[in-house]
């Protein structure tokens, strides 16, 4: 069970004991229990995780325009293959490498999911309404925000032997960006809008 699972069972588990309780009369166990601690290790950049499924551009925004770093977000399906070899041979090692904490937030949209976001609107929109509104016409898709919002550059259908090459080019390229906007090398409105 992943955690976006677990923690909507726990809110339906609650949930069920709160109606139990109604229906019994007893209104002093109505009391929400504490959080459990939560000890996964994952890397934080202010208050956002490192790494993570795309969940709240508001949020992930506010730490970018702070720290003055990009986003990376990785756009993949459950049916493609080589999103799987991009994220075990490149993204996956990036999580554990300390070189790329506190330069980007890497965000992960898989665009065959039910999942859902909460949009720069406030309001909450599912994955393939993000992959319309920037243009992802086909996975792995690599793209590059900067604290703005727009668009800094992206890698789609790069050939697997250079895809590090390329991967590595793009994050320096965005980490400068994000520090100097306005360069006309940070400019990739060429390739499709930005948020």
């Amino acid at each position: 069970m992943n955690p976006h699972e677990h923690t909507l069972f726990r809110r339906i588990q609650r949930l069920g004991i709160v109606l139990l309780l109604t229906l019994f009369g007893s209104a002093a166990a109505l009391a929400e229990p504490a959080p459990e601690p939560q000890s996964s290790g994952v890397a934080m950049i202010g208050n956002v995780a490192f790494v993570d499924h795309l969940l709240n551009l508001p949020a992930d925004f506010a730490v970018m325009r702070e720290k003055h770093i990009p986003m990376m977000i990785f756009f993949h399906a459950s049916y493609c293959g080589y999103c799987n070899q991009v994220d075990d041979r490149f993204l996956i090692p990036m999580r554990k490498d300390p070189e790329f904490q506190n330069r980007l937030l890497i965000r992960r949209v898989k665009i065959d999911s039910d999942a859902t976001y909460i949009g720069l609107d406030g309001k909450p929109h599912d994955y393939p309404f993000l992959a319309n509104q920037l243009g992802v016409r086909g996975v792995p898709y690599i793209l590059f925000l900067a604290p703005d919002g727009s668009r800094i550059t992206s890698i789609q259908g790069t050939a697997f032997d250079y895809y590090g090459y390329y991967l590595s080019k793009d994050i320096n390229l965005a980490t400068d960006c994000a520090k100097k906007l306005g360069q006309p090398q940070c400019d990739g409105r060429k390739d499709g809008a930005g948020l």
